[in-house]
């Protein structure tokens, strides 16, 4: 509304003070020229009066009219002083009035010639003045009776004789003996001082109505030039709001308007940078936080989820967007609530393990401060530690068998050791079935120390291949020849299948005999007498080599299976025989070496197949087993 702006409070404040201003100088104004003006006016009459009593006083001495009659012998003689009365009005525009040392009304002017002295006395008018005696008011009558005694007077008392204001000035008549011998009085209307004032009022209030009609215009001008930066500075802050920090000012002055606008435009320019600076940290930050493989979800003061980032989806087995809604119910199952209250009262960092969806999940909720350390909201920090819970207790596992493998043997040789010290051991035979023992278990350890190493020299790459050209067939052959014997004590049978016409293979002999031979070794171990073991070899697509491992086993749990590739991983159904647990493990490292993959697929009480799958050297360039793997 037009009362809330700027530019109308100022005006209308400019045309207020301007109006008091000129009001209290129109006032004084008025009292000071009403106060000249009477002064003026008193002062001429005073003077006039006296010089009527002068003259007055002078005509008496010159008709020598100081008989014991006084002044009231002069009825006749007065007569030609008539016309110097009927002039008087205009000369001193007021009524003279002359009285004798009584008191009485001699004469008055515009009387004419044939007037003369009455014969009213005390409070009245002669029959020479009046028609009719007309008293005279008491404060009158007090004036004329001031002026006998000698006193000029100047009042206002006759106005109720001439029924008007009027201003009265009495002068005594006196004689050259400075005896009272009578008064002047003259009587002036106050109307020619009012319209002398009535006029300089109306004259003051055109000067006002003028002055005023110039503030107002002096006001909206000044008052559109104070306000119109302001009006740019409000549409550039308006402008800063909405997110244009580009927006100016355009103020070009140099006082505090100036100065004002100018600070505008440096904070736009400031706020701009700091905002785009701000956006730049917040997109990398929000690039930080979508990289990171932990979920990361934001809650607010009502334990709302506000926002998470890309990682909690695929954590949480959720699919992408994972919006706030589906976040919280997800987390009412949780049952977290209770945690997240007590991190918002604590104001302390907390950790929670749930399980969801068979993976075990770590919660680490903190609250979010301010600078106030008043509490704005929380997050949580979530982990998938399945895998490294497994490792961990695939460490503890390997900490465990290592110790077991290394107790059974240690044991044998202290026990051993033992009872040739004390002497138990007498005959030269079993001293040397003592030691016979000793060194097997020994060889054992050996064995297995060197697994172990094998197994961490194959895990971190420190292996040294030396590769050349082989044919696997021929090599499969020579293996399955020096293992006949271990089969033949079994009674279990051994067949090769294979074709002699596949292209050569690009690997490390001795590291794929070892291979070959675990896996036939352990198809043999853990067979039943009596039974087959069947080695095949087919050529794929692609010029992949696929060696298939089948034998007629007992077999493998299908839960199992997932780990039948750790170390020291044992079946306890099927594996009744000695063994590190280590065999697998080293065989499955020394195909990736090669390129290569390996399955296992296997049934209770029907056996095990393994298959290898290498890839083949085709016109003189290795046809790597990823390319493959891609293709297929």
């Amino acid at each position: 509304m037009l009362k809330n702006k700027i530019a109308f409070k100022l005006t209308a404040a400019f045309v207020i003070i301007v109006l008091i201003s000129m009001m209290a100088i129109g006032i004084f104004f008025i009292q000071m020229f009403r106060q000249y003006a009477f002064d003026s006016r008193e002062k001429t009459m005073l003077a006039s009066a006296r010089s009527i009593s002068v003259a007055v006083a002078e005509y008496i001495q010159s008709m020598d009219l100081n008989s014991p009659n006084g002044i009231n012998g002069m009825n006749g003689q007065m007569r030609g002083f008539g016309g110097y009365m009927r002039s008087l009005d205009t000369l001193t525009e007021s009524k003279v009035w002359i009285t004798d040392k009584k008191g009485n009304l001699s004469l008055m002017s515009g009387m004419g010639s044939g007037m003369g002295m009455g014969q009213g006395k005390g409070k009245g008018m002669g029959q020479g003045s009046l028609t009719n005696s007309v008293p005279l008011p008491e404060e009158a009558e007090n004036v004329i009776q001031e002026v006998l005694s000698g006193k000029e007077s100047i009042s206002e008392s006759f106005s109720s004789v001439y029924n008007e204001a009027t201003i009265t000035v009495g002068v005594p008549i006196v004689d050259s003996n400075q005896a009272t011998i009578g008064s002047v009085l003259l009587h002036s209307p106050v109307i020619g001082v009012t319209e002398t004032l009535n006029r300089a009022v109306r004259i003051l209030l055109i000067s006002l109505l003028a002055a005023l009609l110039l503030a107002v215009g002096l006001g909206i001008f000044y008052s559109l030039l104070f306000t119109r930066p302001l009006h740019a500075m409000n549409r550039t802050a308006l402008e800063i709001m909405k997110g244009n920090y580009s927006a100016r000012t355009g103020v070009k002055r140099t006082d505090e308007l100036g100065q004002l606008g100018n600070s505008l435009d440096l904070l736009a320019n400031e706020l701009g940078s700091t905002i785009n600076e701000l956006f730049q940290e917040k997109g990398k930050l929000k690039d930080i936080i979508s990289s990171i493989s932990e979920g990361i979800i934001a809650f607010d003061t009502r334990l709302k989820p506000v926002s998470a980032n890309y990682s909690i989806s695929e954590i949480m087995n959720r699919p992408s967007p994972y919006l706030p809604e589906d976040i919280e119910m997800d987390l009412n199952h949780l049952e977290i609530e209770a945690q997240l209250k007590n991190v918002m009262k604590r104001k302390m960092s907390t950790k929670l393990l749930k399980d969801w969806a068979g993976k075990k999940l770590m919660f680490t909720f903190s609250p979010i401060l301010d600078n106030n350390g008043k509490i704005t909201g929380s997050v949580a920090l979530v982990q998938d530690i399945s895998e490294s819970m497994r490792l961990e207790q695939l460490r503890r596992d390997f900490v465990a068998n290592v110790s077991h493998e290394f107790r059974t043997p240690l044991t044998v040789i202290r026990g051993s050791i033992e009872a040739l010290v004390d002497g138990t051991v007498g005959k030269s035979e079993e001293i040397k079935r003592y030691y016979q023992r000793m060194l097997s278990e020994t060889r054992g350890l050996e064995r297995l120390v060197g697994d172990l190493l094998e197994l961490s020299r194959l895990q971190s790459g420190k292996i040294t291949m030396n590769r050349e050209k082989l044919h696997i067939p021929s090599l499969l052959s020579d293996v399955i020849k020096g293992l006949q014997t271990i089969a033949g004590k079994k009674g279990i049978e051994i067949n090769y299948l294979s074709k002699q016409d596949v292209p050569p293979f690009l690997g490390d002999y001795d590291r794929l005999r070892q291979l070959f031979v675990i896996f036939i070794d352990n198809a043999i171990k853990y067979s039943p007498c009596d039974t087959k073991v069947t080695v095949e070899t087919t050529l794929l697509e692609l010029n992949t080599l696929s060696v298939i491992i089948r034998d007629q086993g007992y077999g493998i749990e299908a839960d199992e299976l997932t780990h039948i590739w750790d170390r020291f991983y044992k079946v306890d159904k099927s594996r009744k025989g000695k063994g590190t647990g280590l065999g697998l493990a080293i065989a499955k490292h020394l195909i990736e070496l090669h390129d290569g993959r390996v399955s296992m697929q296997s049934e209770l009480e029907k056996g095990t197949v393994i298959e290898i799958k290498l890839p083949l050297i085709v016109n003189g360039s290795k046809e790597h087993f990823a390319n493959f793997e891609k293709k297929r």
